[in-house]
C-alpha cells in the first residue's frame, strides 16, 4: 500500500484556496487603476475634441485630434507669463522650506537640551491647525504687509506653511546619521555652519528631494491661496489663469480640458523624474522622532 503524504496535500489545497482570493484581488485592482485612469483619459480625449463632439460624444475617442484647443489655451490664459509667475512662486516657495527647516531641524536633532525638544513640539504643533482656519487672519496680515500680488510675500506664506512638516521630516532623517560623521567634522575644524553645510546637507538628499516633490505638487496646484491674494492679470499663476474659461452661466469645457493638459505636463516630468525618492525620504524620516 502506497504512502500518502499529507503535508503535500495540504499544500496543493492551500494553493488551490489561495487562488480565487488572489485572482479576485487582481480583478479589483485592475478596476481601481482603470478607474484612477479615467479622469486623465476624460482629459486627454476632451482637450483634442471640437465642442460639438464633446457634446455629441463625451466619452470615446476623438475623431480627429483638434489641435486648435490648445493654441487658443495657449493665447487666452498667456501661458508663459502664468508659467513664468507659478514657477517662480513654486521655486522661492521650495526652497525656503528646505533651506529654513533644514537650518532648524539641524540644532533640534543634534541638540540635547529640553528646549529644543520644546521647539520641536511648538514647530510641529502646525501640523495640526488646519490651514483654512489660519486664511482670515493671514490674508490681513499679508494686507497689512503689503504682501498682496506680492509673489515673494505669497512665498513666505507658502514657507511658513510648510514649515512644520518638512522639519518633522528632516528632525527624524538627522537622527539616522550616526554621530561618529559629524564628529569627524568637528575635528577637521569645520564650524557649526559648516558643519551643516558641507556634512549634514549632503546627507539629506533623499527626505529633500521628497519635500521639492510635496512642496513643488501642493504649491503648483494650489487655486484657493493665489485666487485670495492675486488680483493683477499680470501675477496670475496658471490655476488662475485657467479659471477664465469657466462662466457664471457655461463653460467652455474644450478648453477647460486644454488648459488642465498644458498645465500639469511640468508637473508630470518632474515626478516622474524624482519619483525614486518619494518613498525612500518619507520613510526615512519617519523613523526616529
Amino acid at each position: 500500500m502506497s504512502s500518502i503524504n499529507i503535508p503535500s496535500i495540504l499544500h496543493r489545497k492551500s494553493i488551490s484556496l489561495g487562488r480565487p482570493a488572489q485572482t479576485a484581488f487582481e480583478l479589483f485592482m485592475i478596476a481601481f487603476v482603470f478607474i484612477y485612469l479615467l479622469p486623465f483619459y476624460i482629459m486627454v480625449t476632451q482637450a483634442f475634441k471640437t465642442p460639438q463632439e464633446i457634446l455629441f460624444n463625451p466619452t470615446g475617442l476623438p475623431s480627429h485630434l483638434y489641435f486648435d484647443n490648445i493654441q487658443i489655451v495657449w493665447a487666452k490664459m498667456q501661458y508663459l507669463r502664468a508659467f513664468f509667475n507659478t514657477f517662480v512662486l513654486t521655486a522661492l516657495s521650495v526652497l525656503g522650506i528646505a533651506v529654513v527647516s533644514a537650518m532648524c531641524a539641524f540644532p533640534i536633532a543634534r541638540g540635547k537640551s529640553r528646549a529644543y525638544t520644546l521647539l520641536y513640539y511648538v514647530l510641529i504643533s502646525g501640523l495640526l491647525i488646519p490651514f483654512y482656519m489660519t486664511l482670515s487672519p493671514l490674508i490681513k496680515l499679508m494686507k497689512d504687509l503689503g504682501f498682496m500680488d506680492n509673489l515673494i510675500g505669497i512665498s513666505l506664506a507658502y514657507i511658513g506653511r510648510g514649515v512644520p512638516f518638512a522639519v518633522f521630516l528632516y528632525v527624524g532623517f538627522m537622527r539616522t546619521i550616526p554621530g561618529e560623521v559629524l564628529e569627524a567634522g568637528i575635528v577637521d575644524g569645520c564650524s557649526p555652519l559648516q558643519l551643516f553645510w558641507l556634512v549634514a546637507f549632503p546627507m539629506l538628499v533623499p527626505v529633500t528631494t521628497t519635500l521639492i516633490i510635496l512642496n513643488s505638487l501642493w504649491t503648483w496646484n494650489d487655486f484657493l491661496f493665489p485666487l485670495l491674494t492675486i488680483q493683477y492679470k499680470a501675477n496670475r499663476t496658471l490655476t488662475l489663469a485657467q479659471y477664465i474659461f469657466h462662466g457664471e452661466n457655461a463653460t467652455q469645457w474644450n478648453l477647460t480640458f486644454a488648459s488642465y493638459l498644458i498645465c500639469i505636463l511640468p508637473l508630470l516630468v518632474i515626478y516622474f523624474a524624482l519619483q525614486r525618492n518619494i518613498i525612500a525620504g518619507v520613510a526615512a524620516g519617519a523613523v526616529k522622532q
